[in-house]
């Protein structure tokens, strides 16, 4: 199957779905989806999930999506005239996989995106509870697009474990799917240290990584490696009793800069062949600084969207090395081809179970071989090749406050664990066990569902009273509130406010 390049609204401002049914009216196009039985929007077979596409702009607003496959085969089962005027691939930042078990799992996500009158408004937009605070923000959005971000990692989860069909995402097949190395690495400083030359000359107290591979790791725990090294004469006052024992090994008491800074070119320098690399991180000033003294190229780091490819396949080249000059950045990845689209993507079951919870992992087990290949390709044998990056970096804090739509989540991992409803005790560090925990926060997200319906469960199940910097939603207070109703912080930290509510209308938008 050839990656997709059209995909077709269901719902909202303006969607290729009204052209179906009568306008303003999602009840039809509801009861016509969730009651077709075939294998175009339900691959896993009856009783599976409705699969659909979730695209998320480059402005971080959101849209339910038909493939054209699946437009084709619905319009031909309701004799329905086929819309016109697809939205193309490119206009999207990510496109992820979207479940609906029920039609009110379908009622409910629509409804986020109705819109309200604007009738007397000469230019209309997108002014529902989902996305009008993203199309406030402009055609950019915020910086980076960490909503698309978030979703480009539930892509790359689904990838290495075989769950979502990647040209239906408008991908080629990664030819890395098999494997991909994961290293979480946490670097703690003192907190109230406030000099300007901390990210330069940080006053580190301790240092953990664990490097697995994926999706070994999701299936059996297997861990290749997990160091934890204390720096002498930096540990904390009493810190019996203010430290966590490291639980996964034996700690190095007798860690100084030039051991941790040999350890990490040691880590770096195990380069595989095809096989991506993924760096975790929770402050990632810091431990890119860490990284970029020790002698790692960090400026060639890019972020996971570079590993997805759209167009046609290509012939992939070995990794760059992480220590070797910076390669040419390209803004796709890898490629992909596909299944037959009867096959298209297997129904995932993690989507109906509680998308939070933290696995427990195995202790370390056999080591993964990784050779460093350093030759030199030739002119000829660099036609028609993608490299892949030297390493994708995550900042895993981010990801949570994109998540929760916070603005800050706290100075430890396990502050952060917190503010996503994961249990955890922020008075006793250890770099060492926090590294695991980072690894779990991140699991954890990517194999969940998508991000607005991630934030809802995880606020249905608090372990801690709400923050003041969650957004002031009262889930199930009022009917009239829709809990995506928001403004983006980044919106709100610029002086931006909501829009006044008004009367839903359905004669005029």
């Amino acid at each position: 199957m050839e990656p997709e390049t059209d995909y077709y609204q269901i719902g909202g401002f303006r969607a290729h779905s009204e052209e179906w049914f009568q306008m303003y009216d999602d009840k039809p196009t509801i009861d016509a989806i969730m009651n077709y039985e075939g294998r175009e929007l339900r691959p896993g077979g009856t009783g599976a999930p409705i699969e659909l596409v979730l695209g998320i702009l480059h402005n971080g607003a959101s849209y339910v999506l038909m493939t054209s496959h699946q437009m084709w085969a619905f319009t031909r089962k309701h004799r329905l005239r086929p819309p016109r005027r697809p939205w193309k691939v490119d206009r999207f930042a990510s496109l992820s996989p979207i479940y609906f078990a029920t039609k009110n799992d379908l009622q409910d996500k629509l409804k986020t995106y109705k819109v309200k009158s604007q009738k007397n408004k000469k230019d209309k937009e997108d002014n529902s509870p989902a996305n009008r605070g993203f199309i406030q923000l402009g055609e950019r959005g915020a910086p980076g697009n960490p909503r698309a971000d978030f979703e480009n990692q539930r892509v790359l989860y689904r990838m290495f474990m075989k769950s979502a069909t990647a040209g239906a995402l408008g991908l080629i097949n990664p030819p890395w799917a098999n494997a991909v190395r994961v290293i979480s690495i946490v670097v703690n400083t003192w907190h109230k240290d406030r000099r300007r030359e901390r990210y330069d000359s940080p006053s580190i107290i301790d240092v953990g990584w664990t490097d697995v591979m994926m999706p070994q790791h999701v299936e059996s725990g297997q861990v290749t490696e997990t160091v934890h090294i204390k720096m002498k004469g930096l540990a904390l006052t009493n810190e019996k009793e203010n430290d966590a024992p490291f639980e996964h090994g034996t700690t190095n008491q007798e860690g100084t800069v030039d051991i941790l800074y040999s350890e990490m070119r040691r880590l770096f320098t195990h380069d595989a062949t095809n096989v991506p690399l993924v760096v975790l991180v929770h402050d990632e000033e810091i431990v890119r600084g860490v990284l970029a003294r020790s002698g790692i190229d960090v400026g060639s780091f890019t972020p996971v969207a570079a590993l997805f490819q759209r167009g046609q396949p290509q012939k992939l080249l070995h990794r760059r090395s992480s220590r070797s000059p910076s390669p040419r950045r390209l803004n796709a990845g890898p490629s992909h081809s596909s299944r037959d689209y009867e096959r298209r993507w297997k129904h995932e079951p993690r989507d109906d179970v509680k998308p939070f919870s933290v696995k427990q992992e195995g202790r370390s087990s056999s080591s993964v071989c990784i050779k460093e290949d350093g030759k030199k390709l030739g002119p000829s044998q660099q036609n028609g090749t993608i490299p892949l990056p030297a390493g994708c970096i995550v900042n895993v804090q981010n990801m949570v406050r994109t998540l929760m739509r916070v603005a800050q989540t706290g100075p430890s991992v396990q502050a952060t664990a917190q503010r996503m409803n994961i249990s955890a005790n922020p008075r006793l560090p250890c770099a060492g066990n926090e590294c695991h925990l980072l690894l779990n926060m991140w699991i954890s997200m990517i194999e969940g569902r998508p991000i607005d319906e991630q934030w809802l469960d995880r606020l249905a199940h608090p372990i801690q009273p709400p923050s003041p910097t969650i957004d002031p939603v009262q889930l199930g207070a009022d009917e009239d509130i829709d809990p995506n109703d928001y403004i983006p912080p980044s919106m709100r930290n610029a002086g931006g406010t909501a829009a006044q509510e008004d009367d839903w209308s359905d004669d005029d938008w």
